[in-house]
């Protein structure tokens, strides 16, 4: 009953808007990433939601060394799940990381905000790796060599089993942005466009 409620196909489309991402120096070499994420869920999300399936948007971060003789060399790939779901009984949405509870709120475009945006996230190299800092001057010195990409997406693999099979086949379950190349700031975050 629940499955076959979830698959209908949904009368209106989703829309995923995400404006362009800045990469900046935090400060003492740290870089941060902030990017705006607009989103409008169809009706199967909303439902799937309303009926307690959680869902998890993902933002995710990479830094490859182009080549051309074989694929491009991963640097960095980083990601940010949040996990957006609805509690019934307070009528509230919930927007976690892990179990840390971030924002409850009774309105879906609040929630949306608060589990689509990202603020401040630090970009970090695993230890052991070259140094951040070492890396975005290479990047400065030859832009063309690197790609930096930004996306976010509803990660299906988070879903229950028998919604995953479905979120393969159905558009509806397809929620995500393109890569975008953020632009890169080295006067710190938010002061420029």
């Amino acid at each position: 009953m629940l499955l076959s409620g979830l698959t209908a196909s949904a009368n209106e489309t989703e829309s995923v808007r995400l404006s362009r991402p800045v990469l900046s120096l935090a400060g003492e070499g740290a870089w941060v990433v902030d990017a705006d994420v607009q989103v409008t869920l169809n009706s199967v999300l909303i439902d799937a939601l309303k009926r307690g399936v959680p869902l998890v948007f993902s933002a995710e971060f990479e830094i490859l060394r182009k080549r051309w003789y074989w694929f491009n060399e991963k640097l960095l790939s980083q990601s940010r799940p949040l996990r957006l779901s609805f509690h019934s009984v307070t009528q509230q949405y919930r927007v976690s990381q892990g179990e840390q509870l971030l924002v409850m709120t009774a309105n879906l475009d609040e929630a949306l905000a608060a589990t689509l945006n990202v603020r401040q996230w630090p970009v970090a190299l695993p230890p052991g790796e070259q140094k951040l800092q070492e890396l975005m001057q290479q990047i400065a010195k030859a832009p063309d060599a690197f790609e930096i990409r930004f996306r976010t997406r509803l990660d299906s693999a988070q879903l229950p089993k028998p919604l995953q099979l479905n979120a393969l086949t159905n558009r509806d379950w397809n929620l995500s942005t393109e890569w975008v190349r953020p632009q890169l700031s080295l006067s710190g975050p938010g002061s420029s466009q």
